[in-house]
């Protein structure tokens, strides 16, 4: 596996990275934890951390490691899916500063040689329709991998460091921004 180290403030070039790839994103704490263990491991028993929204994913509950498709997707379709889970800087990965955010992320490209193994995201709607019963999911572009994802079936590491001016106290954004820094103790 190749690991490759990269710094951005321009998601947009760190978009072009992505386009057209199938990967898993989590952080960099996360990805020494999956080196040591050799894999990508599933999340069903909630052992590892979780933000609300999988509390109720499909793929978690099913087992599953959650990744991204974005091979053939439209400008549109890439847009629904950022607007439905942010994977160019999810909230609950980012670390406060008194001057900067900060998300220290990793994507994990899957090998083409093994997107046959790929859960497609009809899965989780066909599941529905059988079960009815509602489970989270991000239509069109997220896929999964049955139980875990051994570190040899990926391409390559993309370390990647983010870093964003924290936002102005007077904006809506920089008032809960800054409350939240406030309530942290931290500055």
């Amino acid at each position: 596996m190749i690991i490759e180290k990269r710094k951005f403030e321009n998601r947009k070039l760190l978009m072009e990275f992505l386009e057209d790839r199938v990967f898993h994103v989590t952080t960099l704490a996360a990805f020494e934890g999956i080196q040591q263990a050799g894999k990508i491991q599933n999340n069903r028993s909630g052992t590892l951390p979780i933000n609300t929204s999988s509390m109720s994913s499909y793929g978690r509950l099913h087992g599953h490691v959650c990744l991204f498709d974005l091979r053939n997707k439209s400008e549109e379709v890439i847009q629904h899916t950022l607007d439905c889970y942010y994977f160019l800087g999810p909230t609950w990965f980012m670390k406060h500063g008194r001057k900067y955010i900060n998300w220290h992320l990793v994507y994990l490209f899957l090998k083409e040689e093994w997107f046959s193994e790929l859960i497609p995201n009809s899965a989780a709607f066909a599941h529905l329709r059988q079960k009815e019963e509602y489970l989270q999911v991000i239509p069109d572009t997220e896929v999964w991998i049955n139980e875990c994802v051994p570190l040899t079936w990926i391409e390559k590491a993309l370390v990647v460091k983010i870093r964003e001016t924290a936002p102005d106290r007077s904006t809506p954004s920089g008032m809960y921004y800054w409350a939240l820094m406030r309530a942290n103790d931290k500055c």
